[in-house]
């Protein structure tokens, strides 16, 4: 039964903080661009999906920046001062969820992660307002 539980604690916690960061309402239709922090490259570019959600698959340990919005009529981006941005690890065993608060601006809304070090991990990112 042990085992059981071992193998389904990470789709569990997966599911319940994937529930909490979509309390808010998800944006479809975002764009999307991660980049490294050490050296500027774009690792991701694309938009959310009907979810609100983009998947990124086996990011390396380091510093990114996230940058969403930035094609959205401004007055869209205004609307709200709640917009955020959540990373939701697809196993938690070497990171946990991330969730941000992103100001609104002229160039969109922009936020800055960490992802811990060890084997790369593969993350769900949800825009929501």
């Amino acid at each position: 039964m042990r085992t059981v539980w071992a193998l389904m604690a990470p789709v569990l916690l997966h599911l319940i903080f994937a529930a909490a960061a979509l309390a808010s309402e998800p944006v479809t239709g975002v764009d999307i661009l991660i980049r490294s922090k050490s050296d500027g490259r774009v690792i991701v570019q694309t938009i959310t999906d009907n979810r609100g959600a983009i998947v990124i698959k086996e990011m390396r340990p380091g510093s990114y920046s996230v940058e969403a919005g930035s094609k959205l009529p401004m007055a869209l981006i205004k609307r709200s001062g709640s917009w955020g941005i959540a990373l939701i690890p697809v196993a938690t065993k070497t990171a946990k969820p991330q969730s941000h608060r992103a100001r609104p601006s002229a160039q969109g809304m922009q936020v800055d992660i960490v992802v811990p070090e060890g084997v790369p991990i593969s993350y769900t990112v949800i825009v929501t307002y």
